[in-house]
């Protein structure tokens, strides 16, 4: 796919021009390592939308981060048992899934057809990401392709273990926070109405509660296509700004201030840093082409940024560690272990155990934070029920009072 861009280079002169990528993101990150400031960067619809539709694009879905692990790790184990690739690959399609096979299918046909397996992989970019083809591609090279398949299996695992735990500790307080609100909603459309003719007539004054409640169903039942429409024009400029590199770098930096959050997502992108830049120096790598990688792996764009900083200081000359000394996105620890490595000459290794270390401390956060929440996420829906509770009791309990009284 082409994207026509218009930059500032780091030179300070305005360029013009056009650049292959997969997708918009993969086009900044390329214009990134220029060191360029985008001003324009569109994709040439030429072909673009029924390009999408075309036969050879239209597919059952993509192939999931769990699919990916299992490929590697069966992979892994059957060429070091000694089967050539392409029974390899036929053995793991007749037990896969749909979408697996299929790709599977593609791959294989042309691994058959004389292509080296990194290569078959590269033509499936929105299946097989940068890191997956250069890991196998180094394998190939190197004559260790069980051994990078074995690696790129535990990273793949770890980083989908690691998602896993952050989707695990948020469902909780968004499903709460979903039926607080649908019961709000329920209640404000169905239930007040019919109560609300009734507790006007009445000759007392309301509670405040009870006029907070009135007022909040009226507006709602009022103003509902107005709400619907603020929300949608909320998501759709929300998701405007987000595809904008400028305002979602000020947005990821304002999240990593954000209590416990913030801290969960630092400690997320560098337990994916150092993990992933393990696993590629591990392979065989060079640590300039690891760093282009990582930065693509890492799902902060304050952290994205970061790492093409350290990405140009290497490719001067600079050894990680003192790239990363400047660095205020990685702490001074993770500095040191890093020239530990470098100085043992085991720099990859450290890494891993680095990477240990952040998901451990991103597994107890999530632990604790689950902890934490269930309680407070109970005493808030028994504040929410109680309130509507008694906005609607408390007017029938006065109204009782002052007929006994007569």
């Amino acid at each position: 796919m082409q994207f026509a861009y218009k930059i500032v280079s780091a030179g300070g002169q305005i360029k013009e021009g056009r650049l292959e990528a997969v997708n918009i993101h993969e086009a900044q990150f390329k214009l990134a390592l220029q060191e360029a400031s985008i001003i324009r960067l569109q994709p040439i619809s030429k072909s673009h939308i029924l390009s999408r539709f075309s036969p050879q694009n239209i597919t059952l879905g993509h192939i999931s981060l769990l699919d990916k692990v299992m490929l590697a790790r069966h992979l892994s184990t059957m060429i070091r048992a000694g089967m050539n690739i392409d029974e390899a690959l036929d053995t793991i399609a007749s037990s896969s899934s749909a979408v697996m096979k299929k790709r599977l299918g593609e791959v294989l046909a042309e691994v058959k057809s004389g292509n080296r397996l990194a290569d078959a992989l590269a033509k499936h970019p929105r299946d097989f990401d940068t890191m997956f083809v250069n890991m196998v591609a180094i394998g190939e090279a190197s004559g260790r392709l069980s051994e990078n398949l074995n690696i790129l299996a535990t990273q793949q695992q770890k980083s989908y273990e690691l998602k896993a735990k952050i989707r695990s500790a948020s469902i909780y307080p968004i499903v709460i926070l979903l039926a607080v609100f649908v019961l709000v909603i329920i209640v404000s459309i169905f239930v007040l109405p019919k109560i609300i003719g009734f507790f006007t007539s009445l000759e007392l004054e309301l509670p405040l509660a009870t006029k907070i409640l009135i007022n909040t169903s009226s507006f709602i039942i009022n103003f509902w296509p107005y709400l619907v429409g603020l929300v949608a024009l909320i998501f759709i400029a929300a998701r405007m700004l987000l595809s904008w590199s400028s305002s979602r770098l000020i947005l990821h930096r304002m999240m990593l201030h954000i209590p416990v959050a913030g801290k969960i997502i630092r400690e997320v992108n560098m337990a994916l840093f150092a993990r992933t830049l393990g696993s590629l120096l591990g392979s065989g790598v060079t640590i300039d082409k690891s760093l282009e990688i990582v930065s693509r792996t890492l799902s902060n764009e304050a952290y994205r940024k970061a790492t093409i900083n350290i990405y140009h200081k290497v490719l001067k000359g600079v050894a990680l560690s003192e790239a990363l000394a400047g660095n205020n996105y990685f702490p001074r620890l993770f500095n040191s272990m890093c020239k530990v490595g470098e100085r043992s000459g085991n720099l990859s290794e450290i890494l891993s155990s680095v990477a240990e270390f952040y998901e451990s401390e991103v597994d107890n956060i999530t632990k604790n934070l689950a902890t934490i929440l269930e309680p407070a996420l109970l005493v808030f829906i028994g504040l929410v029920v109680a309130f509507v509770a008694i906005s609607i009791i408390n007017p029938i309990y006065d109204l009782t009072s002052k007929v006994e009284q007569q």
